[in-house]
């Protein structure tokens, strides 16, 4: 053990009574303490009285998330079945009416062929027709300002 040399200033008759103090003090804590520790060792743990009311909550919680699940899925259930079925809502509007149909299946699959490559063969499709006439009035504009500068 390694002892610090000692001061001529420090040895006097103050630093042996801090030193007393000190001693006072840390034994006052230590003595706190144990008293601290016994305290605690006698009380029972506060988890177990949780529990008990955890343990009751969950058995109010689970009956009613229960019940509001078989609701969930037996409600649309229910109405889904209870709904009149109905095919003349669940029809397009075109097939409803009884010529459209017949007209449509009466067309020959050449004819459909034909028109598709008529339409394909288009020099403008029918989407941009009215942009065909706004292009040559458009050159002439530009012709007549060229010529008048």
């Amino acid at each position: 053990m390694k002892f610090r040399k000692e001061n001529p200033e420090e040895s006097g008759a103050g630093t042996r009574d801090d030193m007393r103090e000190l001693v006072e003090a840390i034994g006052l804590y230590r003595s706190a303490m144990r008293h601290v520790a016994e305290k605690q060792a006698g009380r029972p743990f506060a988890p177990v009285a949780q529990r008990a009311s955890g343990f009751r909550l969950r058995m109010v919680l689970v009956p009613a998330l229960g019940a509001a699940l078989a609701a969930a899925v037996i409600t649309p259930t229910v109405v889904h079945m209870h709904h009149p079925a109905t095919t003349a809502s669940r029809v397009s509007p075109a097939a409803q009416v009884p010529g459209t149909a017949t007209t449509v299946a009466k067309m020959d699959d050449t004819q459909l062929m034909d028109q598709i490559d008529s339409d394909l063969t288009e020099g403008v499709p029918d989407a941009l027709q009215p942009l065909t006439g706004w292009d040559d009035t458009a050159n002439k504009a530009t012709k007549t300002a060229g010529t008048e500068k």
